[in-house]
Formats: structure tokens, C-alpha cells, sequence
């Protein structure tokens, strides 16, 4: 039945209780395939994971970025420029080799200084996450997620690139693509454990 009902639909029924374009029998027969499909049981639980990985990822490029820097500076006296293209693109670092190493330096520093700040939100994310399944498994979490949340994890998946459109994506495709970002993640989180051992 989720493969019939848009997103907009799904929002008035849950959220304001407006059946209009979905019978209440109906909506939580689509609410139950939407987080059986999707396989969610909190949707906190979901960002959080989600952000968790893009955290380590983040931090584990900065570090290479670092480290791959002073490897180089220290063979050949100069950074790598195209490094310093990615750092610009990717992470808005400008930095121009003017051959003044004290600069190249400070630069360097600067990157560790944000993977640190990134560490340091890892970690309160991490304790989020703790506390979040300490509650579900005593049974303090309910498994209905509030507007905010849904809200939140649609603009989200927006910025991931994923074109979300709520007159006219279904909650099928949208539980699809939950699941689908869900195993990147997942996937992307174990070559990174691989890669660090």
C-alpha cells in the first residue's frame, strides 16, 4: 500500500491527524510498511547513525590529508598543490604555497585543529546514540518520531543528493532510500574499521 502514498499525504495523516487522503486504517497499515521497508524503528536512531559515519569519515580524510602533506612536504620541501585543490573543494581550506613553510604549517595545524573539533562532536554524538538505545531497550523510546524529526531527515537526505519531493515521491521510495543510505552507511563504516586496522 506504501507505494501509493505520497509522502504529503503521509504527513497530514500522521502529524495533524488529517485523513483526507488517507483513512486512519489505512495510514497505519502504510506506517508499518514504511518502517518495516525502511528498517526503522526510531528515526533519531537513523540520523544519528547516518551523521555518526560522516563524522568518522571526516575526520579520517582531514587526518590522511594531513599526514599525506607532511610525507610530502618532508620528501620534497613543497606541499602537493592538488592536495591543496581537494582541501579547497572539499573541505574550504584555502591555502596558496608562497614558500614560506612556517604558513604551511600553521595550515596543517589548522585541519588537525578541525578534526579534533569534528572528534570532539563524534564523541557527544556517540553518547547521544548510547543514551538513545539504553532508552528504546528499557522501553523509554517511542517509535513514533516526531515531525521535527521526519522534517529533518527528508532535508537531510535533500543535501545527500536525493531528490525527495513530497507531492510526488511515495513512502515506498522514500523507505527505499532510507534503507538504501542505511547500508552505505553500514558498508562505508566497516571498510573504514578495515582500513584502520
Amino acid at each position: 500500500m506504501c507505494e501509493s502514498v505520497v509522502i504529503e499525504a503521509f504527513i497530514l495523516a500522521w502529524f495533524n491527524k488529517d485523513y483526507k487522503y488517507l483513512s486512519k486504517d489505512d495510514f497505519e497499515k502504510v506506517y508499518a510498511e514504511y518502517i518495516d521497508v525502511a528498517g526503522l524503528y526510531q528515526t533519531k536512531e537513523f540520523e544519528l547513525v547516518t551523521y555518526i559515519n560522516y563524522l568518522k569519515n571526516r575526520i579520517y580524510v582531514l587526518k590522511t590529508i594531513v599526514y599525506s602533506q607532511e610525507m610530502h612536504f618532508e620528501t620534497f620541501k613543497t606541499p602537493y598543490i592538488p592536495g591543496l585543490e581537494f582541501i579547497k573543494e572539499q573541505f574550504g581550506f584555502t591555502y596558496e604555497w608562497t614558500g614560506n613553510d612556517k604558513t604551511f604549517i600553521f595550515f596543517l595545524r589548522k585541519i588537525e585543529n578541525q578534526a579534533r573539533t569534528k572528534s570532539t562532536e563524534l564523541k557527544r554524538k556517540e553518547f547521544e546514540f548510547k543514551t538513545l538505545s539504553d532508552a528504546k531497550m528499557e522501553g523509554d523510546v517511542s517509535k513514533v518520531q516526531s515531525r521535527h524529526e521526519f522534517i529533518r531527515m527528508l532535508n537531510s537526505l535533500n543535501k545527500q543528493g536525493y531528490k525527495i519531493e513530497r507531492d510526488k515521491t511515495t513512502i515506498e521510495e522514500l523507505a527505499l532510500i532510507i534503507k538504501q543510505v542505511q547500508e552505505d552507511s553500514a558498508k562505508a563504516e566497516s571498510e573504514s574499521i578495515k582500513q584502520q586496522r
